[in-house]
């Protein structure tokens, strides 16, 4: 008979789905990482699946059952995005930024952060979303956060009066295309920029489009 204060630790078939959840995880990160790898290699519409199974060590059929189809796989990187870039420690400091020289610049720093850290899956994701119709929709979530992010930085500088002559809306669509990760992709591919010259020719060129005065305080 157990008492009131023994301690009980947990049952064997607690212990066993726990560890099987555990392998689960692990299978799935590695099977990410695995497809990763092959999209980077090989392009979004030359990786198959078998490539990928062989890539994580596992059979096709355990890819489908553990992560899913091939659009399924780059909509799972999508999700590691935001975390891996880093961009929720850039984003928040738009509300309480006081100078429009420093705002007009954060675009251009996320978009250098997204290339930097997670270039691999942006580029999987644009290649995915042209070759295969069920990526549509993570291409255009992407492209709505983006949009959402420059509409915060135009309202932030409108509520400073630091915009020359335009409108929130005029505003943020002009940082939502100059920040344009495939602009950046382009500057790089077509035109051997490096990382620090998109960042500077981003922030530069929004810096004067939008503001009022933008020589340096």
């Amino acid at each position: 008979m157990v008492k009131p204060n023994d301690e009980v630790g947990p049952s064997p078939v607690t212990g066993l789905r726990g560890r099987r959840a555990v392998q689960a995880a692990q299978t799935r990160m590695e099977i990410l990482a695995a497809a990763r790898r092959q999209f980077v290699t090989n392009g979004y519409a030359a990786t198959n699946m078998k490539e990928i199974a062989a890539a994580a060590g596992v059979s096709v059929q355990t890819v489908y059952d553990s992560v899913g189809s091939k659009p399924e796989l780059v909509r799972r990187l999508n999700d590691l995005i935001d975390v891996e870039a880093g961009i929720a420690e850039i984003a928040m400091t738009v509300p309480g930024e006081m100078d429009p020289l420093v705002l007009a610049v954060v675009p251009a720093r996320i978009t250098r952060r997204l290339i930097e850290r997670c270039g691999d899956i942006v580029r999987a994701s644009i290649d995915g979303s042209r070759a295969d119709p069920g990526l549509v929709d993570v291409s255009q979530e992407g492209r709505r956060r983006h949009r959402l992010g420059a509409r915060a930085v135009a309202q932030r500088l409108d509520t400073l009066r630091a915009l020359e002559s335009m409108t929130v809306d005029a505003a943020a669509t002009t940082i939502a295309m100059l920040a344009d990760v495939r602009v950046a992709l382009a500057l790089i591919d077509d035109h051997a920029f490096t990382l620090d010259d998109v960042e500077a020719w981003i922030g530069t060129t929004t810096t004067r489009a939008l503001l009022l005065d933008d020589r340096p305080r």
